[in-house]
């Protein structure tokens, strides 16, 4: 068995550090959550797609396909001649002599009817126990819960434990595991790419791996997110995943599930050094701040302890503007992973020239100006600057639709904004709603 996974944790590692090919498949591209998994395996051999040229990444899979991929994955190699007892598998069919190998390896054994049930669907806790042994690992009875809906006695909370440890199938977005769920064949192709690079590491898996890098211009910074999550480039910059189950539509108030990651930029003027500012920052903070360093740029953390805050990153830019990203998330289940993700897409932040400017305050102000009563510029205005706070929203307008205020510390005035016309109302000196 050592050898085998030694061999195997070779292979997966030319896989890892090789940039990925493009998997031909129509109905797989890029920005599919499983497409690096769907391309290692298929360039491994342990997938293919179909003649129309379709891979089917939502369809569901069998209990035989199943094995066949995680005994393919993990290096187990098909036995022959191994006798049977199960009365629904024929001696001839394609699987048998995966089903032989799986019972030669003692990964599987059947059910109490003598039946093996290969076209019945394979749920998430069967899968997850299928994979552990395939790979030859081991899965102890964990001290607590490793997923509130999965309580330690039952029978595979182990295996769910050990998918925990290494990230092989995390919780859906209402934070539960479902272990009783049926799997696709990108799902299933996830979990076995999954093992394989976390085995070839010797760490739990690293999603974030492969996650599509976003260019953010108004804020001057690229960051690398989550597949699934919107995300907002014009103007204040933002990327969320709303709570759906909940009826979440706006990104600013997340629900139970629900979380985002604002971005806004002081545009510092009066070329403060970031030391100047993080005093300034942690003066008026009511609470803890810390210094770091996020991707090699000088940072302050604001660490929030209650309510839909948690956390806030003030990160000093080489063109000496200072961008604030403020994390908000929900307090269900799924909080601790969206914390993390958020974490994990500030850690990614690159320093971006796409959206400099060369105008000068009074410049973009005078434009700004300009602009006012002009339907459907008003978000390309505001993207002028990238410091906007919204305080303030009168959801009825008067005869149109919502009305917006933003406000400016950088050049000091609120916008008055109409959403359904994208048209800026009105502006005013100051922080104010009174137009």
């Amino acid at each position: 068995m050592k050898i085998r996974q030694s061999l195997l944790a070779a292979v997966v590692l030319s896989f890892v550090s090789a940039p990925l090919s493009y998997a031909d498949f129509s109905d797989v591209s890029a920005s599919n959550t499983h497409y690096a998994a769907i391309t290692s395996l298929v360039e491994q051999d342990i997938l293919q797609g179909y003649s129309d040229g379709t891979f089917k990444p939502d369809q569901e899979v069998n209990r035989a396909e199943a094995l066949k991929m995680f005994l393919m994955g993990m290096g187990v190699a098909p036995q022959t001649g191994v006798e049977l007892n199960f009365s629904d598998v024929e001696s001839d069919a394609w699987y048998a002599e995966w089903v032989g190998s799986a019972v030669q390896e003692g990964i599987v054994s059947g059910y109490s009817d003598g039946t093996f049930k290969p076209e019945q669907s394979v749920n998430r806790a069967e899968a997850m126990k299928m994979l552990t042994l395939a790979a030859g690992l081991t899965a102890s009875s964990p001290n607590s819960s490793p997923f509130l809906d999965v309580s330690t006695d039952v029978w595979f909370a182990s295996y769910a434990a050990l998918a925990k440890e290494k990230n092989v199938i995390t919780p859906q977005t209402d934070g539960l595991w479902h272990g009783e769920a049926a799997l696709s064949r990108a799902e299933i192709a996830e979990m076995v790419y999954r093992l394989q690079v976390s085995n070839a590491e010797g760490r739990p898996y690293d999603e974030a791996r492969h996650w599509l890098r976003v260019d953010f211009p108004t804020v001057n910074i690229t960051l690398k997110v989550p597949f699934e999550w919107g995300y907002k480039q014009e103007g204040v910059g933002a990327v969320f995943l709303l709570d759906s189950a909940h009826g979440q539509v706006s990104l600013l108030t997340p629900y139970e599930n629900g979380g985002s990651l604002l971005m806004t930029r002081y545009a510092n003027h009066e070329g403060q050094s970031a030391e100047e500012l993080f005093d300034s920052v942690a003066l008026n903070s009511s609470w803890p701040t810390r210094r770091t360093e996020v991707s090699g740029h000088e940072a302050l953390i604001v660490e929030h302890e209650d309510g839909l805050f948690y956390k806030e990153w003030y990160v000093y830019l080489p063109n000496e503007t200072l961008v604030n990203l403020v994390a908000l998330r929900g307090d269900g289940a799924y909080g601790p992973y969206l914390e993390a993700h958020m974490e994990a897409m500030v850690m990614s932040l690159e320093y971006s020239t796409s959206g400099a400017t060369n105008q000068t305050l009074d410049e973009i102000v005078e434009d700004l100006r300009a602009a006012i009563q002009v339907d459907g510029v008003g978000m390309d205005m505001m993207a002028l600057l990238s410091d906007w706070e919204l305080f303030e929203t009168d959801s009825i307008g008067v005869g149109t639709g919502p009305v917006d205020y933003y406000y400016s510390p950088s050049a000091q005035l609120t916008i008055k904004y109409e959403r359904s016309y994208d048209v800026l109302l009105d502006i005013r000196d100051g922080k104010t709603s009174a137009f």
